[in-house]
């Protein structure tokens, strides 16, 4: 799960649990299994444009409920999706956290 504040609260709000509802019900299938010629039956729900890269809540917030920066996917399909982004494994931990030491940095010492 993300580490971010902002994003753990916004993902365990009513209306993200009835959008990734609506999501999973509009397409029971993993979308990406189906563009690779599989069918298996999605459980999750990816930000194509992950929600983490906004700075403010409410741009935040945007990106987390729009229907159209999401898709329905299996596990597998998005443990793959997360890897070739480079969102996970130790050298992506280790390039957020530099990140966000950055941006504290830069707020703080200009």
């Amino acid at each position: 799960m993300a580490k971010n504040e902002t994003y753990n609260r916004l993902i365990h709000t009513t209306r993200w649990l009835k959008l990734r509802r609506d999501t999973l019900t509009a397409h029971p299938f993993c979308q990406r299994c189906l563009e690779e010629g599989t069918t298996t039956i999605a459980t999750e729900v990816h930000h194509v444009v992950p929600v983490e890269t906004e700075t403010t809540e409410a741009r935040m917030a945007r990106l987390m409920y729009d229907p159209t920066n999401l898709r329905a996917l299996c596990h597998a399909c998005h443990l793959k999706t997360h890897m070739e982004m480079g969102r996970c494994g130790k050298e992506a931990t280790k390039r957020r956290n530099a990140a966000q030491v950055a941006a504290m940095v830069n707020k703080f010492f200009g």
